[in-house]
């Protein structure tokens, strides 16, 4: 486990159109919903800060003690538009975000991540050419760029991750073969 504080944060604010219905209330292995398994996991991380990204009107994440709402202030901004708030919103330097759409995620995957992380450096796993910003350890610094991207439009994680690699602000860690089940997003009722 991390020694280096670090804050921790679920991303649920998404609108689960293909879904059809709110992905988060999904029940999974023994009816669990799905962001009650997805904060169990974030929990065992041992944050020093437990936060959920959501929309308004997901109040059923205000019975939960111990954790704290941020909500989205950039409708339809995607993943980002939940990521920038939470980022701007904690006390650590750094923070764990975990989508809650990935039911395979466990926390051993993540203390993995966590390992390889240091103060004032954060982490991501590389799956072949692309990153898993999901599952990714964000510094607090990379909020304003952050926030420019979302004013501007650029809305997507990829070209932000990279930016934060080549600086070397962002570490990376290749995704093992055997790992990458544990990435699998539900997006359709036809991956349940």
């Amino acid at each position: 486990m991390s020694t280096i504080p670090f804050a921790a944060a679920l991303i649920a604010g998404g609108r689960s159109r293909r879904m059809g219905c709110d992905k988060a209330r999904l029940p999974v292995g023994d009816g669990v919903e799905l962001w009650r398994r997805q904060l169990s996991v974030l929990r065992e991380l041992g944050a020093e800060e437990l936060l959920i990204s959501c929309r308004p009107d997901q109040l059923h994440f205000a019975e939960e003690p111990g954790v704290r709402l941020v909500f989205d202030e950039w409708p339809d901004a995607g993943p980002l538009g939940g990521i920038v708030p939470c980022l701007e919103s904690v006390s650590a330097d750094r923070l764990m975000v975990l989508g809650v759409d990935m039911p395979l995620m466990t926390a051993e995957v993540l203390r993995h991540l966590l390992s390889q992380s240091g103060p004032g450096r954060g982490a991501v796993f590389r799956n072949g050419r692309f990153f898993e910003p999901l599952a990714a350890l964000y510094l607090k610094s990379m909020a304003a760029d952050g926030q420019d991207r979302l004013r501007t439009g650029n809305l997507s994680l990829q070209p932000w991750l990279r930016e934060g690699v080549d600086c070397g602000i962002l570490g990376t860690v290749d995704l093992p073969k055997a790992l990458t089940v544990h990435f699998q997003n539900l997006n359709s009722p036809q991956d349940l």
